[in-house]
């Protein structure tokens, strides 16, 4: 923009005027660009081209120049072997990529306010590969179960896990009992008899895949009454008793037990009848105050999630100055099962 001014001035009989020319230029602003001014890139070496952009914003509209790692510098339309700098939008093409074509592009925007630089590193990209190890797990009912898919790559990978009953989890989350955690790994709470299978875990990337499967088998045993009662107890009476029953099995049996009157009892439970019957937590009867009454059948169970056990005998004849706690001789033990796919 221009104005003219005129200034004249009069001093006795002499006359001076002066002329000012004054331009106003616009508001000009330093070239930027969008954040952020460093990427990386992988360096994939399949035939297809690589772009690298150069859009930054100024006023006056500015000028680009590339600079290659080797420091050779593109000025806009130039073209040198493989390397094209368009004219015009900054933009600098790499035309079938070789593995010397890694390192850093430098981008250089100028205008009469200043320059801006982005930059675009190019390095080797690989297939992911998984650190974890295959093997077979073994895993008892009601316990976690934990599979870790550790992964080396570049680029990052995504991580996707296939359950034994076809649910494919593509992303970290929480379905009931299993979480897929961010790290990778795969939690299983509360193992149940159903959730036997292979579960596979697979990374993937540009440049490729790879999988790892866990065969989980479910270790399920049997009760067994290790340590029975006596098959008879004479005691005399208003005498403390203690019957111990412990069992054996996966997962960890239940005890209960079953009095002469059919009365079943579990841990905590209390049953009181002449003089006082009850449960530990550990699985024992106790008996605080004997009498005739209480003589009798007592029957030690032992049952887990597979099957049950139970410990008795049948009722023989008491005398009446000694209370006779009547059991049964050792069982046979059922083999253990192994819950397999």
């Amino acid at each position: 923009m221009t104005a003219e001014h005129a200034v004249v001035g009069t001093l006795s009989l002499v006359t001076a005027s002066l002329v000012i020319d004054l331009e106003v230029a616009s508001l000009a602003e330093k070239p930027s660009f969008p954040v952020p001014n460093i990427e990386v890139l992988p360096l994939k070496l399949d035939g297809d081209d690589i772009t690298l952009k150069c859009q930054a914003v100024g006023r006056p509209k500015p000028e680009f120049v590339w600079i290659l790692p080797n420091t050779t510098v593109l000025a806009s339309g130039m073209k040198l072997k493989r390397f094209i700098h368009s004219s015009g939008n900054g933009t600098l093409y790499i035309i079938q990529p070789v593995p010397s074509d890694k390192g850093v592009y430098r981008c250089l925007a100028k205008n009469v306010a200043g320059q801006a630089e982005k930059r675009y590193a190019l390095e080797p990209g690989k297939k992911p590969q998984i650190r974890s190890t295959a093997s077979s797990m073994k895993i008892s009912l009601g316990q976690t179960l934990s599979m870790p898919c550790t992964v080396d790559g570049w680029p990052q990978a995504t991580i996707t896990w296939t359950l034994p009953n076809g649910l494919v989890l593509d992303r970290p989350q929480v379905i009931g009992r299993v979480t897929y955690l961010s790290n990778g790994t795969l939690h299983l709470r509360e193992i149940a008899k159903f959730d036997r299978g292979t579960y596979t875990c697979k990374a993937t990337n540009m440049f490729g895949s790879s999988s790892l499967s866990y065969p989980v088998t479910i270790m399920v045993f049997p009760p067994q009454i290790t340590n029975p009662p006596p098959s008879i107890i004479r005691v005399a009476k208003g005498s403390p008793v203690t019957l111990n029953c412990i069992a054996a099995g996966i997962p960890k049996p239940d005890i209960s037990w079953t009095l002469p009157g059919r009365t079943t009892l579990v841990p905590n439970n209390r049953f009181t009848a002449l003089g006082g019957i009850h449960m530990t937590k550990d699985g024992s009867l106790v008996i605080q105050d004997p009498s005739l009454m209480n003589s009798g059948i007592y029957k030690c169970n032992a049952k887990n999630a597979l099957d049950s056990m139970h410990f008795h005998s049948e009722q023989n004849s008491l005398s009446l100055s000694d209370i006779v706690l009547i059991s049964a001789p050792k069982m046979r033990h059922k083999r253990p099962v192994l819950q397999t796919d």
